[in-house]
């Protein structure tokens, strides 16, 4: 009976501790609050793009696109304004027309996440010479 306690009471502490591991990734959230000043770390702690900017209105800082957690689509202008529900609108070449635009909606203007460059593409139809 003792080793079947010893047993029930290692499982659950090893349960605890991954619980414990696994939390602050489950904490990560697709916006951040980057502060003006470098004292402040950037806050990536907003799931609602409106409540982003609101925080970032409020403290002079900028909301902006957790590259981690969210991506913007490839192939658009450089600055994107998200609703919620977290729909980008990459359709904006500088950052003070998508700041005007997120304000009006109330919504969020983000720098878009570049895309990573192409992979070196092949030509299927180059010679190669065998020799």
């Amino acid at each position: 009976m003792k080793s079947i306690c010893n047993f029930v009471t290692r499982v659950l502490l090893g349960c605890a501790l991954a619980g414990a591991v696994g939390a602050p990734a489950a904490l990560a959230a697709p916006f951040c609050v980057q502060y003006q000043q470098n004292t402040v770390p950037t806050q990536c702690i907003y799931t609602d793009p409106n409540s982003c900017q609101a925080e970032a209105t409020r403290v002079g800082g900028r909301c902006a696109a957790n590259p981690n957690e969210y991506l913007t689509p490839a192939g658009g202008q450089p600055f994107c304004v998200i609703q919620s529900g977290n729909v980008p609108d990459c359709i904006y070449t500088d950052r003070a027309s998508c700041d005007e635009a997120s304000r009006r909606i109330h919504a969020a203007c983000v720098a878009a996440v570049p895309a990573a460059p192409p992979p070196h593409a092949t030509d299927p139809f180059e010679l190669k010479r065998p020799y």
